[in-house]
């Protein structure tokens, strides 16, 4: 899979292992925002694999036609929809800890 866009952004709150949290409710708002270069082109609804390192993966689609280049966040790269979708977490973490989340094209 081809990495499509990756970032550090940190937690916004307490995360239990088990429970259920989504890309609205993980992060900040102010890392919500953060901008991330998108590494490659891909199409509206372009499925992405999101992995948040060490808590949860999703696989989300694309709001809209993304290029090469451009910068984007979290807020800008999916439909509300899209990133409010809930993902299983593996462990316990801390508000305040960075996280790495890495995107990668879905075949």
């Amino acid at each position: 899979m081809d990495k499509f866009a990756s970032g550090e952004l940190k937690l916004g709150k307490d995360i239990k292992m088990g429970g259920k949290e989504s890309l609205q409710t993980l992060f900040r708002s102010a890392d919500r925002y953060r901008r991330m270069e998108v590494l490659a082109d891909a199409g509206e609804d372009a499925n992405i694999k999101v992995v948040v390192e060490g808590l949860g993966e999703t696989e989300l689609k694309l709001g809209d036609d993304m290029e090469k280049g451009q910068q984007k966040t979290v807020m800008t790269l999916f439909w509300f929809e899209e990133r409010a979708k809930p993902m299983a977490m593996k462990k316990d973490a801390k508000a305040g800890e960075s996280v790495q989340i890495n995107m990668y094209l879905a075949p």
